[in-house]
């Protein structure tokens, strides 16, 4: 994948195309200085600090002590005019040269608009836990899947990312997790309509972020909304001359950390304390330079010793760097009638394990129309194609004694005779080893707004869903190797149509302030899956595309091998309520409610309430003297949400094949059983939440924030229940269990300096979440198949404790457990001198104590820096790599501090002969660590070009900038020169870290 495709060096000639194009032939457009003050409505004094910007560029000033200001504005376009505290103001250039502005006093922050759930409304009459992502924040997002935009900047979001291959995604969750079986994911809004799980929109197409987490705003997604909701409103055109604009970056990705693979010294070492364990004729004592390690190497490994050999397996299978890339291309414009956005997107990330990359290609585009003073029109329609190539993990177990090629730069099949590991490098060919991801999907969305009377509205949106969906996975035959080849495809298309009626009442009488809202929303959803899979191809080197040359018997095959063909259909039908009030503006209440009727559940309709009052203390007379208090809001909530994610037909009953066939005469046939029991009860998981929040501004909102505190308590949660051996059935799909959050979240914002040519800001987020699961079924208090513990978060570690290694001067008591000195030393929990499954204990959790972001943006003229901290502290992680510890030496590892007679180290046990990999039980103990980390996410400094330097160009702004993404981790796990610590120590392939240099042009 290092030499791009026809087709993308292609796009990248027809970027750079465009953009010439655009730079010959934009509008000379005349470039004049504007000057001017800036000054308090009400007072006339000066302000200080406020910023002055071109819209849609990033050029930009603040006025210095005397309010004043001077900047380069090219004519037709808009001076924007921001500052804390104050109602913001756009002035659209003509021929003036003389701009004076009086700011009116406000609180921008809180007067500003915010997208909630089928409608929007001004932050100071929320009563609800919302928090927002500004579009300049999801800008800066160098990622494939926009979503990281919200780690460690929102409260109450843990997130890590999933794997190391390219184009993964991001487990997360918004105060934690609540159900033991089905989802806990939250659900994605994107312009008003469920978008699904698979968020592939550039992040330059976005103007917003909100997270909806307690239930009094969540409970109008009724029985979605449970886990939380994430609202994305992507990108419109504005009244104005066309906008065009260009954003690039390439980056160069290598690991953040990489396992210290033990080397050719480290493994001799290692056979020599192995042949002073084993053999008679050396013991503790015997110097190195006296022990023949040939007894105790395999015919392969004495070949390398004698050859000098130290190959590094680990640099091997990774190449020098990988290369990420992004391109996204724009015009935006309008008049007062129509308005329109088109974008083009293309996004390359190219990973350093070869055969491993992510592509993807998508369009934007949107318009509304005014067709009437009382009639709007508008569609916005996304496409996007991406293709994943998910190639294989890292071996660590590789001996460095012995190398991937043979004398002649062949690769060697099995290089490994002492374990009979593949050649890894095999499978990095394409030819050998394919495992390809397409995903093609339209998203588009048909609204008709009416405006009916004064205040009154009715919206009507159509959406449809298009999606397609192709996995082929090849393995080939190798000479060498003993295997057959391997292929299959599954693939998956479907369509969703959402139906949403939104009628919408807004008005002011007075002092009161009345918004209704009314909705119904209907969405129905289908989707057909295929799967086929072969053995020993006839035609190896056509991949998935000739599976009838294979050997497979459909008839005959085992259950849950043979292919298969799946329909699945289910359907929602709502009605939604909800009414606000406010009094003075300064006493809130909010009332929602939905009627939910779900088809994969028996008991189909249920109602989910909520309810939520806020009192702006900072509005009362009281107040008026209190200048170092801008704004003081206490809010509080109660609501109910409910959790559908089950399979469509988890209320029926159903047959699965059995793993055998029946002979009727010479006839072959199929044999089927019960597979679970219908539930005619089956009903929603229901989480009943309260939340207590405080709102706060601060010396004119200078600093300013949020404090929440909240519980949650979920019922009815859905779980297969075990059914005894004589029902003939395995398990049945119930309602049963109980579980329960409760956390504090901080969001905390300060001005820190405020200059005409120096300004400082600082984002800071904290949360804390405590789990536990509050009841199971048939009240028992632990279930150990599935690692559930009642007092305890839903996910565990649950095993052996390791408390030491037994040392010289211990041999009596090690001997009460069958162990000698240098052996593990295991917790004997109920004290009867044995290690059994009665000694496991609750070690920990994957679940962090508490998670917390900083974000720094300092602007000194033209320059900008951003720093970007984040922290995820209290958790544990189970490490893969230190449980491939291998006492008897047959397989490398990375370099342990083990024990021997002369170095009595509590770290690992001693090499033993009669200990396998495998067979050792208890080497998982070995796995636990404490997981916490800080990682230094993001370090960004640009420069924006003088405008009157790229206006001779015919570009209205140009800004460079080089950044350092997840450049930097401390930890005491990472430390220990394990991977990425975001990566919990599973073994495959490390999360990059990038250097990336980027531009934004805007013509």
């Amino acid at each position: 994948m290092k030499n791009s495709s026809s087709i993308e060096k292609s796009t990248r000639l027809l970027l750079i195309c465009v953009i010439a194009f655009f730079t010959v032939f934009a509008v000379n457009a005349q470039v004049r200085e504007v000057s001017g003050v800036v000054t308090d409505a009400e007072t006339g004094e000066p302000l200080i600090g406020v910023n002055v910007a071109v819209t849609g560029t990033t050029t930009g000033t603040i006025t210095s002590a005397d309010g004043s200001y001077s900047i380069n504005v090219p004519s037709g376009q808009t001076l924007h005019f921001s500052y804390v505290g104050y109602e913001s103001q756009n002035v659209t250039i003509t021929d003036q040269t003389r701009v004076n502005v009086s700011l009116v006093m406000s609180t921008e922050e809180i007067d500003e608009v915010v997208v909630i759930g089928y409608g929007t409304m001004k932050r100071s009459d929320l009563t609800g836990a919302v928090s927002s992502i500004s579009e300049e924040d999801i800008a800066t997002t160098k990622s494939s899947n926009v979503i990281e935009a919200l780690q460690g900047k929102v409260a109450g979001v843990d997130m890590v990312r999933s794997s190391g291959e390219a184009g993964s995604g991001y487990s997360i969750l918004l105060r934690g997790a609540r159900s033991l079986t089905a989802s806990n994911s939250p659900i994605y809004i994107v312009d008003g309509i469920d978008y699904g799980s698979n968020i592939n929109i550039n992040p330059n197409d976005i103007a917003s972020m909100e997270v909806l987490k307690d239930a009094s705003s969540t409970a109008i997604y009724g029985s979605r909304g449970a886990n939380g909701v994430i609202l994305i409103t992507t990108k419109k055109g504005q009244a104005g001359k066309p906008v065009i604009s260009f954003n690039t970056y390439y980056g160069i990705t290598t690991p953040l950390g990489s396992v210290p693979l033990g080397d050719a010294d480290y493994f001799l070492r290692m056979t020599r304390d192995f042949l002073r364990t084993t053999r008679a004729e050396y013991d503790w004592d015997t110097p190195d330079d006296e022990i023949d390690v040939g007894p105790g190497l395999s015919a392969r490994e004495n070949e390398g010793y004698a050859a000098g050999t130290d190959f590094d397996w680990v640099d091997a299978q990774m190449e020098d760097y990988g290369t990420q890339q992004d391109y996204h291309l724009s015009v935006t414009g309008g008049n007062e009638t129509t308005n329109y956005a088109v974008s083009l997107n293309h996004m390359l990330e190219d990973n350093f394990i070869p055969n491993d990359y992510y592509k993807r290609y998508s369009i934007k585009s949107s318009l509304e129309s005014s067709v009437t003073d009382w009639l709007r029109l508008g569609n916005s329609t996304f496409i996007a194609y991406s293709n994943r190539v998910d190639g294989e993990g890292i071996n660590y177990n590789m001996n460095p004694l012995t190398s991937a090629y043979d004398s002649l730069g062949y690769l060697v099949p099995e290089p490994n005779d002492r374990v009979p590991f593949e050649n890894p490098l095999i499978n990095q060919d394409p030819k050998n080893y394919f495992n390809e991801i397409i995903q093609t999907d339209l998203f588009s969305t048909f609204y008709a707004e009416l405006n009916l009377l004064e205040g009154l509205t009715f919206r009507s949106s159509f959406n449809i869903d298009l999606g397609f969906n192709r996995n082929g996975f090849f393995e080939g035959e190798y000479e060498g190797i003993d295997r057959l080849s391997t292929a299959s495809s599954a693939m998956s298309s479907g369509y969703k149509w959402t139906w949403q009626n939104v009628l919408t009442y807004d008005r002011t009488f007075d002092d009161h302030h009345v918004i209704l809202t009314g909705a119904t929303e209907t969405m129905y959803n289908k989707t057909e899956r295929s799967y086929q899979g072969a053995t020993d191809l006839l035609l190896g080197n056509s991949w998935w595309w000739a599976l009838t040359s294979g050997q497979q018997d459909l008839l005959i095959a085992p259950a849950g091998d043979e292919g298969f063909l799946q329909l699945v259909e289910n359907q929602l039908v709502s009605f939604i309520g909800r009414v606000h009030y406010g009094f003075r503006n300064k006493y809130l209440v909010t009332f929602t409610g939905r009627y939910d009727g779900a088809s994969q559940l028996a008991d189909k309709w249920d109602f989910f309430p909520s309810a939520s009052v806020a009192w702006r203390v900072s509005e009362e007379s009281f107040m008026d003297n209190v200048e170092a208090i801008s704004n003081l809001k206490i809010r509080l909530g109660y609501g109910q949400t409910g959790n559908q994610s089950v399979s469509p037909y988890a209320a029926l009953g159903s047959i699965i094949r059995t793993p055998l066939y029946y002979e009727f005469g010479t006839d072959p046939y199929l044999g089927y059983r019960t597979g679970y029991l219908d539930n005619p009860d089956l009903t929603w998981e229901t989480t009943t939440a309260t939340n207590v929040g405080l709102d706060f501004g601060l010396f004119k909102n200078r600093i300013s924030g949020a404090l929440e505190l909240y519980q949650t308590h979920t019922s009815d949660l859905l779980q297969n229940r075990t059914l005894p051996p004589t029902s003939a059935v395995p398990e049945i799909t119930q309602n049963v269990g109980e579980t329960m959050n409760r956390g504090i979240e901080l969001s905390l914002r300060s001005v820190n300096v405020s200059t005409s040519d120096f300004n400082w800001t600082t984002d800071v987020t904290f949360s804390a979440n405590r789990e536990e699961i509050t009841f199971l079924v048939g009240g028992v208090e632990q279930d150990i198949g599935n690692g559930w513990f009642v007092g305890h978060p839903i996910s565990v570690f649950y095993d052996y404790e390791k408390i030491g290694i037994w040392q010289l001067g211990e041999e009596e008591e090690a001997a009460l457990y069958g162990r000698v000195p240098g052996m593990l030393k295991l917790n004997d929990v109920n004290n009867d001198s044995l290690i059994n499954d009665e000694d496991r204990v609750i070690l920990g959790t994957p679940r962090p104590k508490w998670t917390a972001g900083i974000n720094s943006v300092m602007r000194y003229k033209n320059f900008d820096l951003t720093i970007f901290a984040y922290a995820r502290i209290g958790h544990t992680v189970s490490d893969g790599i230190i449980g491939q510890w291998s006492p008897d030496r047959r397989e490398n590892s990375m370099e342990r501090d083990y024990w021997t007679p002369n170095n009595p180290t509590n770290e690992y046990p001693r090499l033993d002969p009669g200990l396998t990999r495998s067979g050792w039980s208890e080497a998982t103990a070995l796995r636990y660590k404490d997981g916490s980390y800080v990682k230094i996410r993001d370090i960004t400094l640009g420069y924006t070009l003088p405008m009157d330097v790229t206006m001779r160009a015919n570009i209205t702004s140009i800004r460079l900038y080089a950044t350092l993404k997840n450049y930097f981790a401390f930890g005491k796990y990472y430390s220990q020169g394990r991977y990425d610590p975001e990566y919990r120590g599973a073994m495959g392939k490390p999360i990059p870290k990038m250097v990336a240099i980027g531009a934004n042009f805007t013509f």
